[in-house]
Parts: structure tokens; C-alpha cells; sequence
């Protein structure tokens, strides 16, 4: 498993535990009507959490990184449209004041930043792995076998044709 995977692994897993606890934020600064936790939401958000986990811990590097994307680029959008775009009572510009604001608002920051996290890790799992371009040859690679330039015109190296017998 690559790096980035684990990191998008790890990230999901904190995405799920911020998210939960930001269910229970939004209870705690809500009016009346909308002040409890809906158990269906949790249920909703773990089951999409451990989903999203197992596709990026069985699939290929390409698709994990593919699902990472979509997945983190949905909950960024959801994150963006609900708390900054639309007039709603929890739209962190348009929250009322009181003791849970203010680690509301956090929560909002780094459900934001983790998901933007999610997508750079997807990103780079759906570039795949670098081919190291050295500028020299490693010791076992077939240039290092090389004879060298014979005449001043020739450009590089010009491999050796013959074979020798000991």
C-alpha cells in the first residue's frame, strides 16, 4: 500500500469522526425544531465513511484514487453549499452567537481542509507511480556496459557489438 493511500485512509477516518461530531456541534447551536441528532444521518455518514475505506484498501491505485476524489469532491461541495453559499441557520457567516459558535466554525475549517486533503490524495493516486528519470545509469543497467564515444562527431554511447571470451 502506497503512502498516499494510507494518508487518504487516515483522512477518511478523521473526515468520519469530525463529520459525526460536527452533527452533534450543529444540534448544540440550532433553534428548537432542528436542535437533535438524527440517528439515520449517522448511520448515513459511517456506512458511506467505511464504504469509501474499503474501496480504497481492495481496489487498484487508479480507482482508489478516482473513488477518493469523488467521494471528498461530494462532501466539498455538500460542506461548501451548506455552510458558506446558502442563507441557513448553521452557514457559519449567519450562525447565532452563543457558547458553540465558535467550535462550529472550527469544525466547518477542518471538515473543509480534510476534504481538500482527500482530493490531493486521490489526485496523486490517480497519477500513479513516477518513473525515475536519472541523468546516469544505475550500476546493473545495460548502458553501463557501454563503450565510449570513438569519434568526436558521435553523440552518447555506442554499445559494444563484440562478446568477450575468458
Amino acid at each position: 500500500m502506497t503512502k498516499a493511500r494510507t494518508l487518504a485512509l487516515l483522512v477518511v477516518a478523521a473526515h468520519c469522526i469530525v463529520a459525526i461530531c460536527h452533527l452533534f456541534l450543529a444540534a448544540k447551536i440550532l433553534p428548537a425544531p432542528s436542535n437533535h441528532v438524527s440517528w439515520l444521518a449517522i448511520i448515513l455518514i459511517t456506512s458511506g465513511h467505511v464504504g469509501v475505506s474499503i474501496l480504497l484498501w481492495k481496489l487498484g491505485e487508479k480507482v482508489a484514487g478516482f473513488v477518493s476524489v469523488i467521494f471528498f469532491l461530494a462532501a466539498m461541495s455538500a460542506d461548501l453549499y451548506e455552510h458558506f453559499l446558502h442563507a441557513s441557520q448553521n452557514n457559519v457567516f449567519m450562525v447565532a452567537q452563543g457558547d458553540w459558535t465558535a467550535i462550529f466554525n472550527v469544525s466547518v475549517i477542518i471538515l473543509l481542509a480534510l476534504e481538500i486533503m482527500g482530493c490531493l490524495l486521490g489526485t496523486v493516486m490517480l497519477g500513479g507511480k513516477r518513473r525515475n528519470n536519472k541523468s546516469t545509469p544505475g550500476p546493473d543497467s545495460k548502458f553501463s556496459k557501454q563503450s565510449p564515444k570513438l569519434f568526436s562527431g558521435q553523440v552518447g554511447y555506442v554499445a559494444n557489438d563484440f562478446v568477450e571470451i575468458v
